[in-house]
């Protein structure tokens, strides 16, 4: 028993004193479970699976191609015109992300063939954002080589050492970041709240002097602190080998972490609008988990046959994580295939950061008001 006198003096810690206190528990909680363990544990093997499966595949991420056929074509078929030089007779495309020019050797007929000054043939990079969607698989660049007589029908191959770009690398990669935040808002938001009720734990803190607005902000912010250990320990394992690689990261990388982090708010916020809905842990889990790999991508893989772009999607606002750092940045696009048009839809840089950060806003407000007004039964 304490002392009547220091009980007369006792105060209750503030709100902003009582949040780090449940924000460092949670974050204990989950370190217990191993559930951070866990998480960290598929950054590593994703890193590594996505390193070395390309180079044990056959696709290295740099090397030398030694006489290696180039189909040339007639250059009417570009539809580029190119003032102030001489007019460009056929072209060839190298299919590889940076050529070193100083390698770059061309035969015909198997007879060498220099440039001789850009009066033989030249070597451009040709943007083709609109005409080469990526769901077809295009780049929205193009290596070409520019002969200024016609060469089709001629055998022409090169000899020349390459490497991939530091976006095609950092791209390979990122694509899968969505699935690794997917992963931290079902491991650490989906049972935050609703675990209490089914648990029964909360017949333990809720008579204490805390408040519910003071527990939810300190879940969030163990759900969101271990979120992001594990999104910038993969950001962190992907640089280093993307400079350890190509020589070093994309210059928009930055800014896909950035859209990363707040694709973790969105996702860990909407993890806790369905916690904070359901009665039970495994559907709340469930749920997260289906809602974001499988209902929310079908959604936006029948968009694109029927042709409505859903700026409203997080999934498809998520995207812009590996769009932002392709050069151009892909717009939007339709093609015509076995009497079906398929449209490609990109969000914007600034749509997709509004649409994840009104989902954040929005499903904190309803799920912290929920929380405050849900009662123990049973």
């Amino acid at each position: 028993m304490m002392p009547s006198d220091e009980r007369k003096h006792f105060k209750v810690p503030s709100d902003l004193v009582q949040i780090p206190i449940v924000w460092s528990y949670e974050l204990l909680k989950y370190l217990r479970s191993w559930r951070i363990v866990a998480a960290i544990a598929i950054v590593i093997a994703m890193l590594a699976l996505l390193y070395l499966l390309p180079p044990a595949l056959g696709q290295p991420y740099n090397g030398t191609d030694v006489n290696e056929s180039i189909w040339v074509e007639d250059f009417a078929t570009l539809n580029v015109t190119m003032p102030g030089m001489l007019v460009p007779q056929s072209f060839g495309a190298i299919n590889r992300s940076v050529v070193d020019l100083d390698t770059l050797q061309l035969f015909v007929n198997g007879t060498p063939y220099p440039s001789n000054s850009g009066m033989n043939w030249i070597f451009l990079e040709l943007s083709f954002a609109e005409e080469l969607p990526s769901f077809m698989g295009g780049s929205p660049k193009l290596n070409a080589v520019i002969f200024m007589e016609n060469l089709t029908g001629s055998a022409v191959t090169a000899t020349y050492d390459w490497t991939t770009s530091k976006a095609d690398f950092d791209s390979l990669f990122l694509s899968f970041v969505s699935i690794l935040v997917i992963v931290c808002a079902t491991f650490f938001a989906a049972d935050a709240l609703v675990g209490e009720f089914q648990n029964r734990t909360g017949y333990l803190i809720f008579p204490n002097p805390v408040k519910r607005e003071v527990l939810f902000m300190g879940k969030l912010g163990a759900s969101m602190t271990a979120g992001i250990i594990v999104i910038l320990l993969f950001y962190g394992g992907l640089a280093a080998l993307s400079y350890a690689t190509v020589g070093g990261v994309d210059d928009d990388f930055n800014l896909s972490l950035a859209f990363a982090l707040e694709f973790l708010l969105a996702a860990t916020a909407v993890g806790y609008l369905i916690s904070s809905l359901l009665k039970g842990t495994t559907g709340a889990t469930v749920l997260t988990f289906l809602l974001f790999m499988i209902i929310l991508p079908i959604v936006d893989g029948v968009s694109s046959f029927a042709g409505v772009k859903l700026e409203a999607s997080l999934t498809f606002a998520a995207n812009v994580m590996t769009y932002v750092i392709m050069d151009p940045y892909p717009v939007d696009t339709s093609v015509d295939m076995f009497g079906y048009t398929i449209y490609s839809f990109y969000p914007t840089p600034a749509s997709a950061a509004i649409t994840m950060f009104a989902y954040a806003v929005v499903s904190i407000a309803i799920s912290m008001f929920l929380f405050r007004r849900k009662q123990l039964s049973g």
